[in-house]
């Protein structure tokens, strides 16, 4: 997928690749098939339920990414000047805090990418052996 990035600091893997590697298989596959549709469309074609972007201030910057198996999964990721969209934590959503303290953490990591911008590099979904 050439216009999705992941956060991946050096020294651990990325994040949101292993939660979604994780992911029972069908909803693991749900969920790659919303990633590939990402890829393929422009930023004011992505509208709910598949697709949140935050109104408040701080948030702005950043997008949720739904999807709905036996568990409520969330991917948030904000869209690159160049055209990519940057996947930058996963996370299953139990309740409302959960995602006040994804986005967070979101922010954390695209500050980090200020100092440290190898750290988006392309996502590559790994086949599940059959």
């Amino acid at each position: 997928m050439d216009r999705i990035k992941i956060y991946k600091p050096p020294d651990s893997p990325a994040q949101a690749a292993e939660f979604i590697e994780g992911l029972e298989p069908k909803l693991r596959d749900k969920l790659v098939r919303q990633i590939f549709y990402l890829s393929q469309t422009p930023l004011p074609e992505l509208k709910e339920p598949h697709y949140k972007h935050f109104s408040i201030e701080k948030y702005q910057s950043l997008y949720e990414l739904r999807e709905k198996g036996r568990v409520v999964v969330r991917v948030i990721f904000t869209p690159c000047p160049n055209g990519d969209y940057l996947l930058l934590h996963a996370f299953v959503k139990r309740q409302k805090r959960d995602t006040e303290k994804a986005l967070e953490h979101s922010l954390r990591l695209l500050a980090s990418l200020w100092d440290h911008p190898e750290y988006a590099v392309e996502y590559i979904v790994k086949e599940e052996p059959k």
